[in-house]
Parts: C-alpha cells; structure tokens; sequence
C-alpha cells in the first residue's frame, strides 16, 4: 500500500509537471506568432493591482481612445491567458502594443525587448480585492483567510511578497517604470505625465483630458463588459457584473485579521527590499497593527 500511494503521488506530480511544460510550450507559440518589438509596452502586475485600469490608460493615451472593441483584450492581449485557455490566435496590432502580463519576474527572457510598467498596489488591499474576484469568479464560499493564505503565505514565487520583491529588484534591468495604484488615485495628472514620458507620447490637454474622463471609475463601470469576463450562453454560477467593483484605497484592513496583519508585517520586513515605493505600505500596516495590539 506504501508503495501504490508513492506511486500516485509520483504519478500525480508527474501529470502536473507535464501539463505544466505543455502550457509553457504552448504559450511560447503564441509569442512567437504575436513577435516581439522594441517599443512593445507591457503592463505587469500582480493580480488585482490596477492592470485594466492600466491598459485603459495606456490605450488612451496611445490611440484615439475609441471604446468600439468588444472586450479590451483585443487591443491589449494577455497572451498567457489566450495561449492557456482560449484558443485565440493573437490579433496583429499596431504600434505600441499594450500587452498584459501576470508573470512572475523568473519567467521573463533576460533579452526580452519592450518597456514594462509595473504597477504595485498595497498588499492589504490587494488580498481583498482577490478575495472578492474569486469568490464571484471561482467559489461564492472562499473566506478572506483561505484566500489570504493561498496568495500571501504559499505559493512560492507567485505570492504577493515573493512576486513584487522580484520585479521590485530588476535583476536583468528590463526598462521598467513603477507606478504606485495610490498615486494615480491621488494625483492622476501628475502619474499621466510620467507615464507619457516613459512611452514617448506628447501629452496633449485634449489627450489628458479625455484619458481622465474614460480611464475613471464611472466610465469603465459602466462599459464594464469591455472590461470584465463575460457570461457564456449557459451562464455558470458566477457574479459578472463585479468586475469593475470600487476601487478604493484602504478597504483590507477591514477584513484583514490581526493574526493575519501580523504575518503580512512580518513577510514584509522579511522579503521585500527597502523601496521608497514601499514605505507608507510598511507604514499603515505597523500603525494598524500597533493600534491592534
């Protein structure tokens, strides 16, 4: 019996690391096919840190900012997700790209040509803002602990701290300009200018404007199926209409535990490196956690 469970353990890791290498390979296709240019811009985050509203901006800023897409995959691919689950052969676009990117900083070739803007979010409000996509997207059930565990605690490389640290460092010095979520709350106009610096565009009054207007919360709520996922014809159970949800700055400390707070404190000190992006991050949390206890 000790040997048939080794056997299906081994067996079971086996299929995954396979399934793995397939999705992989799979991916490297669809790069291939979609090419790689110099001036390709690529939005990079962990989850639910402001890419859509990113790739919103960046898509004002770079076209005529017409809304006339479906969805907003069309003129700002994620070329993981197209090669892993839907079967789309990526869209020839025009110059500069927006191109979405969850990877972890391990799985981007060295040489790889393009800018990236990374845009990093507070953690405690990023465990919200997931706890509350998946459970509409993937289980009503999931409890904020539960989610809190798998995307801050395990999960390697792809945790939160983990992720940002890497990507934060730039070992291979990709050409990356961080944007703070909480700054482009706070001072919108000032983050457009860095932003339109860094990809070469002349910001107009005109193109500042309406990038104001359509990259704003109430504009994207309501286009948010160009935004979110959307239902299929047999629609499961899930909530599509909370894709584009609130956006606000500081709701996690309000579901975040103290234990949890104390983890999240001490992961900090012990993974991410000394950034100046990071200080009121530390900051909030120790003050919240001293409030605590």
């Amino acid at each position: 019996l000790k040997i048939l469970n080794w056997l299906i353990s081994f067996l079971q890791k086996l299929k995954k690391s396979l399934s793995n290498g397939i999705d992989e390979l799979v991916y490297m296709k669809y790069v291939i096919e979609f090419g790689e240019r110099d001036d390709d811009i690529y939005v990079s985050t962990f989850m639910k840190s402001g890419t859509t509203w990113m790739q919103m901006i960046l898509y004002q800023l770079t076209t005529d900012g017409e809304i006339s897409f479906n969805h907003i995959y069309e003129i700002s691919p994620w070329l993981r997700n197209l090669a892993s689950r839907k079967g789309v052969i990526p869209k020839d676009l025009p110059s500069p790209r927006i191109i979405k990117m969850h990877d972890a900083y391990e799985k981007v070739p060295k040489d790889k040509p393009g800018r990236f803007i990374y845009v990093i979010r507070d953690g405690i409000d990023v465990s919200n803002s997931l706890w509350h996509h998946r459970r509409n997207y993937v289980t009503h059930k999931l409890s904020f602990s539960e989610n809190f565990d798998t995307s801050f605690v395990e999960n390697g490389s792809m945790n939160w701290f983990h992720f940002n640290a890497e990507w934060l460092m730039n070992k291979n010095k990709h050409k990356v300009l961080y944007v703070r979520y909480e700054d482009l709350k706070n001072d919108f106009d000032k983050e457009i200018n860095r932003i339109s610096a860094f990809i070469g565009i002349t910001l107009t009054p005109e193109i500042l404007q309406r990038t104001k207007e359509r990259a704003s919360f109430s504009f994207m709520k309501q286009h948010e199926t160009k935004f979110g996922e959307q239902p299929p014809e047999e629609k499961f159970d899930r909530v599509y209409d909370q894709f584009i949800r609130s956006g606000n700055v500081g709701e996690g400390f309000e579901k975040i535990s103290t234990e949890e707070l104390k983890v999240y404190c001490q992961k900090m000190k012990e993974i991410l490196p000394v950034s100046p992006l990071l200080f009121d991050y530390f900051k909030k949390a120790n003050v919240e956690l001293s409030n605590r206890t």
